[in-house]
């Protein structure tokens, strides 16, 4: 089987780890694999280790928030666009591509290309569009004509979709990769003591994002709890992204204000966070807008640190909550310190359901898992 997939960024993250893992296996088993992306970067590299033949195409047609923002923006989309499906359609005619998978929701060109060829396509979706009402009652509608199957990384997801439009979809889970649970315990001790060995570390990994992200609801959180557990420390790890310096400036006013200054931790981005996992007495994800899967859940349940996360997106279908971790209602700084102090007021919880967690994250999330569903889409059978 030949099989061309499309991304939009050469940029190393969730969705280009999680579809390099799929590709790697699926050359593995004898396919002739190719990506087409939008530029150089990193993510060619760590493809062509694998086999699969990379092609760039500088002018692919992306959705991007920025560019259609502007009306030259616009201009320059609609022209694009039947460039694109043409350019793309004429690859796979010259590869004799079997199947076209688009990687991400954000490229409107493959599925076109692929109608135009009549070639299978399959549609992988990773994102909500609950901000963008108006144009998903109709972008969805499109994803569904133009696809043999859509794929979602969650129920959450999947759920977005038009009760009529859902006998296409089928959820597969992103996988947590290899090594995900080898955690180095030493460099978990150093990291401790690097933000001063509290005798209680609650941690957050993600990008720095007022609202989205929740990090304030976390904050406010913490102050609540300031009096009662005054040894306690709490970690932000991540950043900001280009343009949004001044969250991280309200945040840290928002600290200030509430006079944890002196608790809080900030460190920046860390390239792999796994053993950073293994250092948090409890790690919470209290995401205010809905993550589509929440890659930070499993990524602590498999570390065996419990995690508190807010009831939306596709966090709740990764926690048992009470049994791996606790859910709380986003926003809701009372219902989140009233989690976390559960769990920072009994040590031998905290060790159940790490414990209980790590099992779940390795049974659900397992990359032979992940594979298999998404191999049985490809080659077009029922999963």
């Amino acid at each position: 089987m030949v099989i061309l997939s499309v991304h939009n960024t050469s940029d190393i993250y969730g969705a280009s780890q999680s579809i390099l893992r799929v590709l790697r296996r699926l050359k593995l088993d004898g396919h002739s694999v190719h990506m087409v992306l939008s530029e150089s970067g990193p993510l060619v590299e760590l493809l062509e280790m694998q086999g699969v033949t990379v092609h760039i195409f500088e002018s692919l047609a992306i959705v991007e928030r920025a560019q259609l923002g502007s009306l030259g923006g616009k201009i320059a989309f609609c022209f694009r666009y039947p460039y694109s499906a043409l350019w793309l359609s004429a690859l796979i005619l010259r590869l004799k591509v079997d199947v076209v998978h688009t990687n991400t929701a954000v490229m409107p060109a493959p599925a076109i290309a692929a109608w135009m060829t009549r070639r299978r396509h399959l549609w992988h979706l990773r994102e909500f569009f609950s901000e963008f009402r108006g144009a998903w009652k109709y972008y969805q509608r499109y994803i569904w004509r133009l696809s043999e199957r859509i794929i979602t990384i969650s129920d959450a997801v999947r759920d977005q979709f038009d009760v009529e439009l859902r006998s296409k979809c089928i959820t597969v889970y992103n996988s947590l990769g290899p090594g995900a649970a080898d955690i180095d315990l030493e460099a978990a001790r150093r990291f401790r003591e690097s933000v001063g060995n509290p005798a209680l570390l609650i941690g957050m990994i993600g990008r720095i994002k007022w609202v989205r992200k929740g990090q304030e609801v976390l904050i406010k959180a913490a102050a609540l709890l300031a009096e009662q557990y005054p040894e306690a420390r709490y970690v932000v790890v991540g950043s900001v992204s280009s343009g949004n310096e001044d969250h991280l400036v309200r945040l840290k006013e928002l600290i200030a204000e509430v006079g944890l200054s002196e608790r809080v931790v900030f460190t920046g981005d860390i390239k792999n966070p796994r053993d950073v996992y293994a250092a948090f007495d409890v790690t919470v994800v209290p995401s205010v807008l809905p993550e589509p899967f929440g890659r930070v859940v499993m990524e602590s349940m498999a570390a065996g640190t419990p995690v508190v996360g807010s009831r939306c997106g596709g966090i709740p279908e990764q926690i048992s909550d009470g049994v791996t971790g606790l859910l709380f209602e986003p926003g809701n700084e009372r219902e989140l310190a009233a989690a976390l102090q559960k769990l920072m007021s009994d040590s031998e919880l905290r060790a159940r359901m790490g414990g209980a967690g790590r099992e779940r994250a390795l049974r659900m999330f397992d990359d032979s898992v992940t594979y298999t569903s998404m191999a049985k889409v490809f080659a077009g059978q029922a999963v």
